[in-house]
């Protein structure tokens, strides 16, 4: 919103749901594998109080902007911002969340990576409102890195968040950054998957040329698209590592 505002493009009206309560809190599903953050969740509630379930959520958290900007900003809201390249989108999308909205003809809910559908754009109709996020409690180790301008205050040139499932022996992974849209590298996490008793340096920089494949960069002024499909892969090669490590 307040990027629009500073670009002069003012609209009609503004409405604040920020004390509205049902928009607000955390739930446990009724299995208690998931939690169902409310819309109006910030940043800061994530890292204060969900950081020990959803650690991929939370260290994604970390790297967004500055305090005062996690204290107001919500999950909800850098979803509907449509911005292909958010830190939160990734964490989601590693963590297979899904986005519930609600509308006139009931309530959806859409994958968190298939949510962004481009640049500026989202899965959501004029007469519809995300009211939470269903975020499934992490089972294994987790990690996020990007690559940006600068090490902090930075929009993400690239982002690469991956999940580790021992018991089911997978991993889920999503990349930001690279593409109109979120990425879930399917082929590279099934690799994983049939590499998982033998997963060495080999495996690893395979995992990273599949993501490179998988990815789909638009070039801007912040990165060419061959430099953000090989800060793809890099990214992807160090993330798997880094979970693998702590597995």
């Amino acid at each position: 919103m307040l990027v629009d505002l500073n670009r002069g493009l003012e609209p009609p009206a503004l409405l604040d749901l920020s004390r509205v309560a049902e928009l607000r809190g955390c739930t446990e599903t009724r299995d208690g594998g998931a939690l169902r953050l409310g819309a109006g969740t910030t940043y800061t509630d994530v890292l204060e109080r969900h950081a020990d379930t959803l650690p991929g959520l939370a260290a994604a958290a970390r790297t967004v902007a500055s305090r005062q900007v996690r204290n107001r900003a919500t999950l909800a809201g850098a979803l509907v911002l449509g911005d292909p390249s958010s830190d939160a989108l990734a964490a989601l999308g590693a963590a297979v969340a899904a986005v519930e909205v609600a509308g006139p003809h009931g309530i959806r809910h859409i994958p968190a990576e298939a949510f962004v559908t481009g640049p500026g754009t989202c899965d959501l109709g004029a007469e519809e409102l995300v009211t939470a996020l269903i975020v499934p409690k992490a089972d294994g180790p987790t990690a996020y890195a990007k690559a940006g301008a600068r090490n902090a205050m930075a929009r993400a040139v690239c982002g690469v968040a991956i999940e580790l499932h021992p018991l089911a022996r997978t991993v889920t992974a999503c990349v930001v950054g690279a593409a109109p849209t979120a990425i879930r590298p399917r082929t590279a996490e099934a690799l994983v998957a049939d590499a998982w008793d033998d997963l060495d340096d080999r495996v690893l920089r395979r995992f990273g040329e599949l993501v490179a494949e998988a990815v789909d960069p638009l070039p801007d002024a912040r990165g060419s698209a061959a430099y953000r499909r090989h800060i793809a892969g890099v990214l992807a090669t160090r993330v798997l590592d880094r979970v693998w490590d702590a597995r």
